[in-house]
């Protein structure tokens, strides 16, 4: 588990706080079973808190005060009295984190920070974005247990759909469908139904293996990046990351299916968003190169009007 942490973090852990000195705030065995996401809380905490007590308390306090880092309990010299077997919680309410540590069963200190991605990564959102192909290339293959939803409603037919939020607009969504074989149910994948088959695919129901995404993906400004990827890199990138995918038919062309593909990370709060023209016959050719458009990094304020930008462009189906 350890050394699947390793590779990411060289990419996305502060170049600011690039000293290989940090401080001891969290044990081995608390990074040992925690998920990939709270590991770079941690390691952004012990590198942003030796580098910030290195500072006069002036600058100490003006570098909080930009970074919008508070101390409910305690102060940041009381960091140097941490030690690895004190009781600690970490937490993220209203896109906040909220790390906490008891000292003989009383609140010690308290910090709190915005869950977000520049200042836990320690770069901007244009090196974030410059380092994105080489994340996505060395996270290592997911093993994901596919279970059938517990929350399944018929919708027509012998078609059932799972349970779902939406992003935005209710089209965009997290739903997945199934047909009903019996007692068992099977994820849908046919040319009856590409809408919902292509649904299931990004929502990884469907053995991805040869399917790939060609991305251009827009760097800050007016750069770009091309390159390609097989599906099953970019799912495996967005289940590591914890990210949540949402899913729309946008339109139906000649040369196939206009999605919109928006997933979100809840732990650092920016979302990637990807315009993709998949292949008519995609459900027949499980090597179809699927063309994508991405956009990186944009933090969740900034989505709405993104989002309406893109959709505006294209004329909406009503599916059956």
């Amino acid at each position: 588990m350890k050394s699947r942490f390793f590779v990411l973090l060289l990419f996305v852990i502060a170049a600011q706080f690039s000293s290989a000195q940090q401080m001891k705030l969290f044990n081995d065995e608390i990074r040992q079973v925690a998920r990939p996401q709270r590991v770079m809380v941690m390691d952004f905490m012990e590198k942003y808190f030796y580098a910030l007590l290195k500072k006069n308390q002036q600058d100490m306090l003006t570098q909080m005060d930009d970074d919008k880092v508070y101390f409910r309990v305690g102060k940041p010299e009381d960091l140097r009295r941490v030690t690895t077997d004190m009781p600690v919680l970490i937490s993220l309410t209203d896109n906040f984190y909220i790390v906490s540590w008891t000292k003989a069963s009383n609140p010690f200190i308290t910090i709190v920070f915005p869950a977000q991605f520049d200042l836990i990564f320690g770069m901007s959102q244009e090196k974030a974005q410059k380092q994105l192909k080489e994340v996505i290339y060395n996270v290592q293959p997911q093993t994901i247990a596919l279970t059938t939803p517990n929350d399944l409603v018929e919708k027509d037919g012998n078609i059932f759909i799972s349970q779902n939020s939406y992003f935005e607009q209710k089209s965009l969504n997290d739903a997945s469908y199934y047909y009903r074989i019996g007692d068992d149910y099977t994820p849908i994948f046919n040319a009856d139904h590409k809408d919902y088959s292509a649904a299931n695919l990004f929502h990884g129901l469907i053995p991805t293996n040869s399917y790939h995404l060609y991305i251009e993906q827009s760097i800050y400004g007016t750069k770009k990046a091309t390159y390609t990827i097989t599906l099953s890199q970019w799912l495996d990138y967005c289940t590591w990351m914890g990210l949540k995918t949402y899913f729309s038919v946008e339109e139906e062309r000649k040369d196939g299916l206009l999605a919109f593909v928006l997933v979100h990370s809840t732990d650092f709060n920016f979302n990637h968003i990807l315009s993709v023209v998949i292949p008519d016959n995609f459900i027949t050719n499980p090597r179809a190169v699927l063309k994508a458009k991405l956009n990186s990094y944009i933090p969740t304020h900034n989505i709405k009007d993104l989002y309406q930008q893109e959709t505006k462009k294209h004329k909406r189906i009503q599916w059956r």
